[in-house]
């Protein structure tokens, strides 16, 4: 029954018949053609009331009167019964605790149709016999959706009485001001737009529509100018604050009032342009146009919060806060000169001023400048943004404790940048050229026959690259990590696409290409076991020696410096081997990674001092000549004398 009574406002929502003498105005229309037509909507003026009360009476030309009187009070029925079913639906919802944002949303999509549905019911009960009622219904359901809906989507945002939902940065006053701001906007756009669509169902003359519609249109705009300079200390306020910066050191928030008074001015020429031309649509186009205006400032806010921990929310080495301001000024400008092109461009667009649609060799050059400065301004803002996630998340992995997943980040990170950098140069080097017209499809194409070429001209190097990302998916090597490769050893100190460099401890740098590397030994993985072996007399007290050293085990686990980083304390592993002349004694202990050698040494001094006191001499290497004789012995010392000497004067003599 509902659907029935809904469709004859399909021939009423036709634009009306012009009256004789005033014909749509084209789009190439001149001055004096918008003069005349202004002229003669002045003309209605002094009969608009008439003419007003002539629709009333007479509804269209042929239908039955309707009186204002009847008429305001079968609206208000129909906003009580919705507004009622609203209330309960509202009731309904608040029983549950929603939180999330999308709930939310949802919740406040409910209650619209909950507004819909008892309007539509109260119609259905009511009936209303005249022809416009239809009309008139969805006049009011457009008004009331249009209001709601703006009202849901703000809530969603600012949250003024919820601050922590609350999604958009802002305190608790500020909320409450853009809210109410942007409700007051959209109920001076919406309200006249659903009069005249109301007056327009009863057949209303279009010049007496653009009669009404002109004063009431400029409401908003003068509105909007009022808040703009009231608050345009605020707003500077608002978005310099969380980066910590001084409002000069971005101009285009010094100029913004006037800028905005400009871009207000603009668009309502615009519209009050594609009113006297009678486009359609253009009541909503001027809400989409000021809501993408009101876009600007609130993504430029959003982006605040990320912007301020990405750039204040890490410390620097000494633990200080790190000052990256004028990073910050410049990558803040870049976002807002490339947001006000956009919301620009954006408002165009809204009213089919693409720039596609103007030709000639100067709009050429404006579609190619307007192309490149968008491009290079997003590719610079992508990169500066890639480069300090990248710097920041190394400069984290850094500092405090070299955990394996911070020093894989370490390992990977700076590779990670300069691909993601050489792509992003690429893309923009790409679209950059298709902007310029160049198709690149047979760029593409040729550069992969280029490619071809060169991986045949340049095999080494491609294995080595391949190598090398193997290796790093292995995990066979960190920054940091102390290495052996055949020969050379030493701790790696960077990591390129194709090769490795090794420093080694007395200061040389090994660069070793990945395709070279057959094998690769890692000291610094996991633990190190290091054995010490010490050479003794044969007739040692063993036992004495095992007891020696679990005392030197202790007194390194109880050390503040080496017990920390001890894994397993020093332990005696008896006799190893038997040589001529010496026991030799086995001794070992494991370590954390890196720290083995300092352990060692320690461990080697205390031992060798603890022997020392205990009357334990080691066995150095060489041949022992034990003579009983003493003349023989003293016959040997003096032998031995003469070939020294002898060997000496030899050495002189050469």
């Amino acid at each position: 029954m509902i659907t029935a009574l809904l469709l004859p406002v399909v021939p009423l929502w036709a634009p009306p018949a012009i009256a004789e003498g005033n014909p749509i105005l084209s789009a190439d229309a001149g001055l004096p053609d918008y003069a005349r037509r202004l002229e003669a909507i002045v003309d209605v003026y002094p009969r608009l009331p008439a003419i007003v009360a002539d629709v009333f009476a007479h509804p269209n030309g042929v239908q039955p009167a309707m009186s204002p009187l009847r008429l305001g009070y079968g609206l208000t029925l129909l906003f009580a019964a919705g507004v009622l079913a609203l209330i309960v639906a509202r009731r309904l919802l608040r029983r549950q605790e929603i939180v999330a944002p999308v709930l939310r949303l949802t919740a406040g999509l409910a209650e619209l149709a909950a507004f819909s549905l008892g309007t539509l019911l109260a119609y259905a009960l009511m009936r209303p016999p005249h022809p416009a009622a239809p009309a008139i219904l969805l006049a009011v359901l457009k008004l009331v959706a249009t209001i709601l809906l703006t009202d849901r989507i703000l809530r969603l945002l600012t949250a003024p009485e919820d601050q922590a939902h609350r999604l958009l940065p802002l305190d608790t006053p500020a909320a409450h001001g853009l809210q109410n701001t942007a409700m007051v906007v959209v109920a001076l756009i919406a309200g006249p737009l659903g009069l005249l669509d109301l007056l327009r169902a009863l057949g209303l003359p279009q010049d007496a529509v653009l009669a009404l519609g002109l004063p009431l249109g400029t409401l908003p705009f003068l509105y909007l100018l009022w808040v703009v300079w009231r608050h345009r200390v605020a707003v500077i306020r608002t978005l310099v604050e969380p980066l910590n910066l001084d409002a000069r050191s971005l101009p285009l928030l010094g100029v913004w009032p006037a800028l905005a008074t400009l871009h207000l001015l603009g668009l309502w020429l615009i519209a009050a342009g594609a009113a006297l031309r009678q486009e359609p649509q253009a009541g909503e186009r001027l809400l989409a146009s000021l809501l993408l205006a009101f876009c600007v400032p609130l993504v430029a806010l959003v982006l605040t919060r990320p912007l301020s921990r990405l750039y204040h929310g890490n410390t620097n080495d000494a633990g200080a806060p790190d000052d990256s301001s004028p990073q910050v000024a410049r990558l803040m400008r870049a976002i807002l000169l490339a947001m006000i092109v956009l919301g620009v461009v954006g408002t165009a667009m809204i009213w089919g001023y693409g720039l596609d649609s103007v030709g000639g060799p100067s709009a050429f050059l404006m579609r190619l400048l307007f192309n490149l400065s968008v491009v290079l301004l997003l590719g610079y803002v992508a990169w500066v943004l890639m480069v300090r996630v990248i710097d920041r998340a190394l400069s984290a992995s850094q500092r405090g404790n070299q955990s394996t997943r911070a020093q894989r980040m370490a390992t990977l990170l700076p590779l990670l940048r300069k691909v993601l950098q050489v792509m992003l140069v690429v893309s923009v080097m790409m679209i950059v050229l298709s902007s310029l017209g160049i198709e690149i499809g047979p760029l593409l194409a040729g550069a992969g026959v280029v490619g071809i070429a060169i991986g045949l001209g340049a095999q080494s190097t491609i294995a080595d690259i391949l190598a090398g990302v193997f290796f790093l998916l292995e995990d066979a090597f960190r920054m940091g990590d102390y290495v052996e490769v055949g020969q050379l050893r030493g701790t790696v100190e960077g990591i390129s696409l194709r090769s490795l460099k090794l420093r080694h401890h007395r200061g040389a740098v090994h660069t070793l290409p990945f395709g070279q590397i057959k094998a690769l030994t890692n000291y610094s993985r996991d633990w190190a076991l290091i054995r010490l072996e010490f050479r003794v007399p044969p007739e040692t007290d063993l036992d004495l020696v095992k007891k020696l050293v679990k005392d030197i085990g202790k007194q390194l686990a109880s050390d503040p410096e080496t017990g920390p980083n001890l894994i397993e304390p020093l332990k005696s592993q008896g006799v190893r081997r038997v040589e001529d002349d010496a026991l030799i004694i086995g001794v070992k202990f494991t370590a954390k990674p890196d720290e083995q050698f300092v352990i060692r040494r320690e461990a080697y001094q205390r031992l060798i001092r603890a022997f020392n006191l205990n009357g334990i001499h080691l066995v150095g290497r060489g041949v022992v000549v034990r003579v009983d004789d003493p003349k023989a012995a003293t016959t040997a010392l003096g032998f031995a004398a003469q070939e020294a000497i002898r060997e000496k004067i030899n050495m002189s003599a050469d």
